[in-house]
This record gives structure tokens, C-alpha cells and sequence, in this order.
């Protein structure tokens, strides 16, 4: 009996130590709102087309305790930009930013009730566009690919990153969260732009803890 107890033992050690894991996991989407993305120094009228900005990704973390946690962010998303012209044979120009980040973050639990926390969550983000896509429609209705917006812009940006996390637990394992956010970059986007670029975000996602 006692050898079978032993064995029992030795393989419900690595059991426990996974289910008593700190680790989580959350994959989220939503939408973006970027700013200062374009300084039309041409005298041509300029659209953002904020609304048609979006993200996607997912967060490996740990939680040091029901306090701290950290956890690196990846995510995709796209956002866009043009400009309007007047007497010219083009119409409008809008170009289109594929980008990657990965952002190290913490969360500072400062609220909880019930099923619900609110974490609040500064932390660094590192930006990458790997992909651009310009489109130009023509007073003839035709549209063109053609390099029309300067194509002179930062491929990689670096910024601080400050947000909320409100999480509601289904259960231990499970919870679904809503995550407002705001990013200020260090640098502008085109050199000769106003300001620094910006970023207002807002994402749902699912959560699940190891």
C-alpha cells in the first residue's frame, strides 16, 4: 500500500503544480483610433478614416499575485489615412499600414467586487509596419497604386502605453475582459508632422488562466 501511495504521489506532484499555475492567456480584438497620422504639406485636404482602424492579438501572462501581474502583448492591426485633391486628374489618395507590436505590460489590480476587476496598466510599445498599400482614385474613375502620399514614413515606432483592464470571471479558469487604452509615441510618423502620433484604443477579450 505504501509503494502505490508513493507512486500516487509522485505523479500528482506535476498535477497540482500545473493546476496551481500562475500562467493566462487572452485573445482579444477591437478598434483603434490613431492620430496625427498625416500632415497633408502639400495645402490638400486630409482624411483619417479613424473609424476604419482595428487590431487583433493575444497576451501570455503571469500573476505574481492578486495584485501584480505581468504580460506581453502581441498584436496586428491597420490603420489608414489620405488626402482630397482640388484641380488635379486624381480624386483622393488613401494609404494603408500593416503593422506588429509587442508590448510588455503590468497590471495593478485596484478594484474588485463579486466577479469583476479593474486593473489599471502602463507599460511600453514597440510598433512595426511590415506592410503598406496605397490606393488612388482618378477624376476618370479609374484607380491607380501609384506613390501619390510620401511614402517617407517611420517603419517602426516606440511610445508609452497606459490602460484599463475590466475583467468579469465566468469561473476560475475563464473570464472576458474589456480593455480601453491610450499610446503617446515618442516620434511623429512623417517628419513633418504637427505632433507626435497617437493612439486611442478599445478591445473585448476572452482570458483564461492556466
Amino acid at each position: 500500500m505504501k509503494k502505490y501511495f508513493i507512486l500516487f504521489s509522485i505523479l500528482t506532484v506535476p498535477v497540482l503544480s500545473f493546476s496551481q499555475s500562475r500562467f493566462f492567456i487572452n485573445l482579444n480584438t477591437g478598434w483603434d483610433n490613431t492620430t496625427n497620422k498625416y500632415y497633408n504639406y502639400n495645402n490638400y485636404s486630409i482624411f483619417e478614416d479613424g473609424g476604419a482602424d482595428y487590431s487583433w492579438g493575444a497576451d501570455l501572462g503571469y500573476q505574481f499575485s492578486d495584485i501584480v501581474r505581468f504580460r506581453i502583448e502581441s498584436r496586428f492591426g491597420k490603420y489608414s489615412y489620405g488626402q482630397y485633391y482640388d484641380g488635379a486628374n486624381l480624386t483622393q489618395t488613401e494609404m494603408t499600414l500593416s503593422y506588429f507590436n509587442i508590448d510588455p505590460r503590468f497590471d495593478f489590480r485596484v478594484w474588485s467586487k463579486n466577479k469583476f476587476g479593474l486593473f489599471v496598466s502602463p507599460g511600453l510599445k514597440l510598433e512595426y509596419v511590415y506592410d503598406s498599400e496605397q490606393v488612388t482614385d482618378k477624376v476618370d474613375g479609374t484607380t491607380s497604386d501609384g506613390s501619390y502620399v510620401s511614402s517617407a514614413y517611420a517603419d517602426n515606432m516606440a511610445g508609452f502605453v497606459g490602460g484599463a483592464i475590466l475583467k468579469y470571471s465566468i469561473n476560475k479558469h475563464l473570464g472576458l475582459t474589456l480593455s480601453p487604452e491610450y499610446t503617446f509615441y515618442f516620434k511623429k510618423l512623417y517628419e513633418k508632422n504637427d505632433n507626435n502620433m497617437q493612439r486611442f484604443s478599445a478591445r473585448f477579450g476572452v482570458e483564461w488562466n492556466f
